[in-house]
């Protein structure tokens, strides 16, 4: 259809999402016509030949009746033959019936399912009962004869199924439907080491028909029938996996609520929107507190559905793909059992924990020198790190295209304010206007391909422009990507955005090619109706396959391109890479930023879901869009700073050009406040990070990672543990004048007063404009933290401060890592240190095992030590040394039991590089 009249070409401009034009051709998703200018006489004619037409259609109304009387009959006696001929082939009683996935009849058909609403008898089936459903000779396997059996119609496929074992207690189930000839022959591969070996903490049993069963402690904790439970058809491969029963589930990217239930619900994976993942990946938690997972190992989109009854029923368009099994057995177990999988987080730059802010409407270079008039005039010790520069930055939209003007400026403050920039990359390159960039990855063949020809690229419509999306899986694409990113050399880290890859046309600018695949029954199959939505044809062609394969792979293959590419040029050395999208090994190359929060404080609990979930799917770095225009509430943007002291990324992008903080000075010193809380637990976060990179710990958890057995903590998922000390009490509610903390078992003491509570216990905590008074340190573990200024680069250059948090038995252990920040590979070449800290008999005993790194923040000395959790009152005497008196400032009682202790003005200054002992005395000994 084409625009021929200006007034369709200017609707179309304000109707991109629905109906674009490209270069005089428009595209719609729906069609719309506009008539206008109808004179008086042609509205009279027209309501005359209305009545004619009414008049007509009685009449032939009239004699259809007549008609339809006649032919009734006839018209049922053909149903019920059909009905008939269908039931007549239906041998399956109906009880005995496993639901095939297709829901019409025409699909079920044709993926060569059977297809009746009558059993045997020719009797309607109950709504229970499936109408769409398995041949009874669908694949099953027989493990004595390796020889199994499949559905003998031309439509059943060959298929290879081999069961592994791994030292790691990682068992991997291998399907491979590949093959291009359909046999009714099914073989079975089966390699199996001794489960019995101390490495294995499960045993294996097989039944007659492959089906097996993993069991750990007598429990068994999947099972597959394969007679009933697997079916392998011409396009997709159905598998149910039977899990303990009462197990919660949690994963899965999806993020309306943390806990999974197995309650019928069906989840896509499918990159479909920048704010949501496809991670096919579920965390089991047994009703006994035991631990195992479950992960999907393949980029082809999917169906996974919790069944009730306790299973999880996967349905995949055919390809080769992995289902891996980890048994645990606790959850900080099966998360590195999957890590061990999908790769380690990354560790960011520390700078990368600072605040930024930005607005989405900059495009000018007056634009952001009114953001720095507006905000960086007088910080008053606000903490700020820098600026999210958007995507309307850059020049044409095209990624590494500032212009001269602005990179001068911006280099500029990176010297002299310290301010440093992440810059915006979009999805693909437009071509509005002739580019080097374009030109030259047409040149190089690194776009996704309509076909095999080179130079006959994919095109879809992105800000308004044609736009082609380069191939992250050919190789000259890395080179290509490296070569642009250089032209600017002041780069700190990137934004990759709506990195699906986004397309405002579904599929192309242009029809799409056929698949071999079909792709009518793949939509009939999945949840999801439309793969094409927003996206790139299906069919799109890249160097290691088509879209269906690589859709769910655009977002980590980027990451890893660009991390790989900035890791030489970046000024900090350790580059900064956060995404939109994610799927399983992002989080190895980049973090996330879900910028979509737009409905205030009803939005905090899904952020705090996002938070949790991205954490144990292997994206440590990771935060929620803090505060913007839609936040209309003083109170509700406060809340969602509150939700920054746990967050890796604190970045506030609103709609405009921002003015932090414009309200009462109330206001603004509450956020002051809690962002400069936040930026003192930066070294520990920074720590916690270290660990989740290097030991695969999860740094942010839920409270049933950690007490798994306790069932007051999973009524209280709102809370969080960061690290190995801090359980953490999120404000979620406007209004509340106190907020209840739970405390699980173990000695707790409160961040601000020092008060030790025994848990399991609730504690009622005022003052919820403080979230400070929602931290609690656990005991037998110390932390260390720093005082904050206006960016990470000064904190850094602030005086220390130790927080020493006995047990019940009057211990502390914990050891913190130090590096200088921003070289990328400290852990490489040891340029680190490590300090341990242990007290024991009343004695803190300091030692660095690892001291690779001895500048910088090493040369900051200790301001205070805080000791919490002493159980009596009076201190005599405090030594540094054993010869060094220190002057114990104050002394106050937490509550009857619990004491602290606060050491400040030290006679000897103490580096952070120096080892040391502390010694007390109390005054009955």
């Amino acid at each position: 259809m084409r625009g021929n009249s200006a007034r369709h070409d200017h609707e179309a401009s304000f109707t991109p999402l629905n109906h674009v034009t490209v270069n005089g051709e428009q595209y719609s998703k729906q069609s719309t016509r506009t008539i206008c200018g109808v004179k008086t006489k042609i509205v009279v004619a027209a309501i005359l030949l209305i009545l004619l037409l009414v008049i007509l259609t009685a009449a032939i109304v009239m004699i259809a009746v007549a008609s339809t009387e006649k032919s009734a009959n006839k018209s049922s006696s053909n149903t019920d033959s059909e009905e008939e001929a269908t039931s007549s082939s239906i041998t399956i009683p109906a009880v005995n019936r496993v639901a095939c996935p297709l829901k019409s009849a025409s699909a079920c058909v044709r993926g060569g399912c059977l297809y009746s609403n009558v059993d045997t008898r020719g009797q309607p089936v109950p709504r229970s009962v499936p109408k769409c459903f398995y041949p009874s000779d669908t694949f099953s396997l027989s493990p004595d004869s390796n020889i199994g059996r499949s559905s003998q119609a031309s439509s059943a496929p060959s298929i290879t199924a081999q069961l592994t074992q791994s030292d790691n207690n990682v068992i991997t189930l291998s399907i491979d439907t590949s093959t291009s000839e359909y046999t009714s022959n099914v073989t079975k591969r089966q390699t199996q080491t001794n489960s019995d070996s101390e490495n294995y903490n499960y045993q294996i049993t097989y039944d007659r028909s492959f089906g097996f069963n993993i069991t750990r402690l007598k429990e068994v904790i999947f099972g597959l029938n394969s007679i009933d439970n697997l079916h392998v058809m011409k396009n997709f491969v159905s598998i149910s996996i039977t899990v303990p029963r009462y197990s919660v589930a949690f994963g899965l990217g999806k993020f309306d609520r943390l806990e999974k239930m197995f309650d019928g619900s069906t989840y896509t994976m499918w990159t479909r929107r920048e704010e949501e993942g496809a991670h096919p990946f579920v965390l089991l938690l047994s009703r006994n507190g035991t631990a195992s997972g479950l992960y999907v190992d393949s980029p082809r989109p999917m169906d996974i559905t919790l069944q009730r009854g306790y299973k999880i029923n996967v349905v995949i368009l055919c390809d080769n793909f992995k289902i891996r099994f980890f048994t645990g057995p606790s959850m900080a177990e099966v998360v590195k059992q999957y890590w061990s999988i999908i790769g380690t987080p990354s560790r960011p730059p520390y700078w990368g924990l600072g605040h930024f802010f930005g607005g989405d409407k900059m495009t000018t270079y007056q634009d952001l020198t009114v953001l720095m008039r507006n905000n960086f005039t007088d910080l008053q010790s606000l903490p700020v790190e820098g600026i999210m520069l958007p995507r309307g930055m850059n020049e044409n939209s095209l990624p590494f295209s500032l212009s001269p003007e602005i990179m001068n400026y911006t280099e500029e403050l990176s010297q002299h304010k310290l301010i440093r920039f992440i810059t915006t990359v979009p999805p693909g390159i437009t071509g509005g206007t002739p580019s080097a960039m374009l030109e030259s990855g047409e040149s190089m063949n690194v776009f996704i391909s309509r076909t095999t020809d080179d130079g006959d690229t994919l095109q879809g419509y992105y800000g308004d422009q044609l736009t082609k999306y380069p191939d992250f899986s050919a190789p000259n694409t890395a080179s290509w990507w490296y070569n642009n990113l250089t032209k600017y050399s002041a780069w700190y880290g990137f934004y990759l955005t709506q990195n699906t890859p986004f397309s405002q046309v579904n599929g192309s600018v242009g029809v799409c090619p056929d698949l071999v695949a079909d792709i009518n029954l793949a939509t009939d199959l999945l949840k999801l109706r439309n793969l094409e939505e927003n996206t790139l044809c299906l069919s799109g062609i890249s160097k290691k396959g088509t879209q269906l394969d690589l859709h769910n792979r655009f977002s980590v293959l980027q990451a890893k391109t660009t991390h790989s590419s900035l890791k030489p040029f970046s000024v900090s050395k350790q580059p900064l890479v956060v995404s939109d999208a994610t799927s399983p090994g992002s989080g190895t190359y980049s973090g996330h930023f879900h910028d979509s929060n737009t409905d205030g404080l009803l939005g905090l609990k899904a952020a705090l879901n996002q938070l949790v979930t991205y954490n144990f799917l292997g994206v440590t770095i990771v935060g929620a869009n803090l505060c913007t225009k839609e936040f209309s509430t003083p109170s509700a943007c406060e809340k969602w700073y509150y939700l920054s002291v746990i967050s890796p990324l604190a970045w506030s992008s609103s709609k405009g050009i921002p003015h932090l903080f414009l309200g009462d000075a109330a206001y603004r010193q509450r956020i002051s406040n809690t962002l400069q809380f936040r930026q003192s637990l930066l070294p520990y976060h920074y720590d916690a990070l270290y660990k989740a990179h290097v030991n695969s710990e999860v740094p942010l958890r839920f409270l049933s990672f950690d007490y798994p057995t306790d069932e007051t903590a999973a009524l209280y998922q709102d809370q969080v543990l960061l690290g190995d000390a801090i359980l953490y009490t999120p404000i979620l509610r406007s209004g509340d004048e106190f907020r209840v903390s739970y405390l699980p078992a173990g000695t707790w003491c409160n961040w601000v007063d020092g008060s030790c509570y025994t848990g399991p216990t609730e504690v009622k905590v005022m003052g919820v404009t403080a979230p400070a008074r929602f931290t609690f340190l656990k005991g037998g573990t110390v932390v260390v933290t720093q005082n904050s200024a206006n960016t990470t680069h000064d904190s850094r250059e602030q005086k220390v401060r130790l927080i020493v948090v006995l047990d019940d038995s009057g211990r502390a252990n914990s050891t913190r890592f130090f590096d200088d920040g921003i070289t990328a590979n400290t852990l490489d070449t040891q340029y680190y240190t490590l300090i341990n800290y242990a007290v024991q008999d009343r004695t803190l005993t300091v030692t660095l095992p690892q001291k690779g790194y001895r500048g910088g923040v090493m040369k900051m000395q200790y301001e205070r030590i805080l000791i919490y959790g002493l159980k009596r009152k009076v201190v005599s005497a405090v030594r540094v040394d054993r010869n060094e008196q220190v002057r114990v400032s104050s002394l106050s009682a937490g509550d009857t039991t619990y004491f602290k202790m606060i050491l400040s003005d030290t006679n000897a200054e103490i580096e952070l590089n120096q080892s040391f002992e502390l010694q007390w005395e109390l005054a009955d000994e």
